[in-house]
């Protein structure tokens, strides 16, 4: 049984983004303040999520590197990250000499922070330590180095090497450390710390400790079947290390863990509560209300009949009777099926003046697949500012379908559809290590609709 869908591609949005520095907190029982710093030389969605995840708990912090080149290499797949030293270095110059300034240092695109200032501090002091690496399983870059950790004792059974996508430290001893030698853009950030860490002198002289049973950072690389979702009273999300019975607020998706993070952020950070649902899916929502025709972003519709399909009048129809300023759309058909030649020719002939643009693709395209990527194509290349794609059996009952979609404000929207009474969707909700469909923790529950 074949069931189309139809979904929504934003490539142009509403609405700015606060990138420059939240609220501070008050009233805490600790005399230091908290600073977050974290590099982002181009604001992607991982870096959106954690801004709003800062705002939300209203942390002080600093974006370095906004809007410069990035040239630290490709960090996902090599040594590299040098430019986060040395970006940071810059900044702390002006809080060198702060004893009473915590510096809480993240990576920006895979981490999430889910909590306020105080726990963060109360749990620094915890440790007892001026300066607090997180820490993983895996020795990275240079495995050969894991013979120089620190013998495992009582004190560090756990997690066992350092990471250095997340860190925490008075400013003095920070500044120290990035500045006790130099180190290329292109040079490995996480073995610059590392060096420095398995130096038990230098390790002595700034009191460096690894967390290394999460009681601030959770690197999820390794430690996926380590953590789960808890809930509290009032129906908000936290994740709970069940390896070591902590609940860490810094999540940090290294690694290939960046699905993962995906899932849990669906639900950290006040995203969804048992209580209220997704709070999140109100975020920067937009409206159109108050604008003019002319104003309307514009829509390419992405329209394939790929088999003959019952009522295709009726589908015509519903696409004509959307409400939404037709100078503003443009049209792509694909039709596969033969029988519908003489449908398409006769919408083409009525619309063709209505709309900015229709244009049909031609039998040579055989390929389905073909069409959609051609489609798509042609919306970049008319730089239209949102994609929308349905197949001729899908059955548009709103007419506003179109502005509610847009006014979500977010990049992609699908949708969601099951066989009721069966466990089958359109959509798993993770990926595996090889890169296929896997069930995600959720799953069961978003298709019962316990979830959504």
């Amino acid at each position: 049984m074949k069931l189309s869908v139809y979904f929504l591609l934003q490539l142009w949005t509403f609405g700015l983004f606060m990138l420059t520095n939240g609220n501070q907190s008050s009233g805490s029982i600790y005399p230091q303040d908290l600073l977050v710093l974290t590099v982002a030389t181009n604001p992607t969605d991982g870096f959106l999520r954690l801004n709003r995840s800062l705002h939300l708990f209203e942390h002080r912090f600093e974006v370095l590197g906004l809007n410069e080149p990035w040239v630290g290499g490709d960090v996902a797949t090599s040594p590299g990250g040098g430019q986060k030293v040395n970006l940071l270095r810059k900044a702390l110059e002006k809080y060198s000499k702060e004893q009473n300034l915590i510096i809480l240092f993240i990576d920006s695109y895979d981490v999430i922070i889910n909590s306020k200032r105080e726990e963060i501090l109360d749990r620094f002091n915890t440790l007892g330590a001026k300066v607090v690496f997180s820490a993983e399983d895996f020795c990275w870059p240079d495995p050969s180095l894991a013979k120089d950790y620190p013998d495992k004792d009582k004190e560090n059974i756990g997690h066992r090497y350092l990471n250095s996508g997340g860190f925490i430290g008075l400013a003095p001893q920070l500044y120290e450390i990035v500045t006790s030698s130099a180190i290329k853009d292109t040079d490995d950030d996480q073995l610059f710390y590392t060096k420095i860490y398995l130096n038990n002198e230098l390790r002595t002289k700034w009191s460096i400790k690894l967390d290394h049973k999460a009681a601030i950072f959770q690197n999820l690389q390794g430690a996926v079947g380590d953590v789960q979702l808890r809930f509290n009273d009032d129906g908000w999300a936290s994740v709970h290390n069940a390896a070591f019975q902590t609940d860490p607020v810094v999540i940090h998706g290294n690694g290939l863990s960046k699905v993962v993070l995906n899932s849990l952020g669906n639900y950290i950070a006040k995203s969804w509560s048992t209580k209220h649902g997704c709070s999140s899916c109100q975020d920067n929502r937009i409206s159109l209300d108050d604008k003019k025709a002319d104003e309307f972003p514009s829509v390419l519709i992405g329209i394939f009949i790929i088999h003959p399909t019952p009522f295709i009048e009726s589908f015509f129809n519903r696409i004509v009777q959307l409400i939404y300023p037709k100078e503003k759309i443009s049209l792509i058909i694909y039709n596969k099926s033969a029988y519908h030649d003489k449908h398409v020719a006769e919408f083409v002939k009525h619309n063709t003046s209505v709309y900015a643009n229709v244009n049909v693709l031609p039998d040579s395209v055989d390929k389905d697949w073909q069409a959609r990527n051609m489609a798509m194509e042609e919306c970049v290349k008319i730089n239209c500012d949102y994609y929308f794609s349905i197949d001729s059996d899908a059955r548009l009952n709103n007419t506003k379908t179109l502005i509610s979609l847009i006014e979500q404000n977010r990049r992609i929207i699908a949708p969601l559809l099951v066989r009721p009474g069966k466990l089958w969707s359109n959509f798993w909700g993770a990926l595996s290590s090889d890169g296929f469909y896997s069930r995600s923790h959720d799953y069961v529950e978003i298709i019962k609709n316990e979830k959504r």
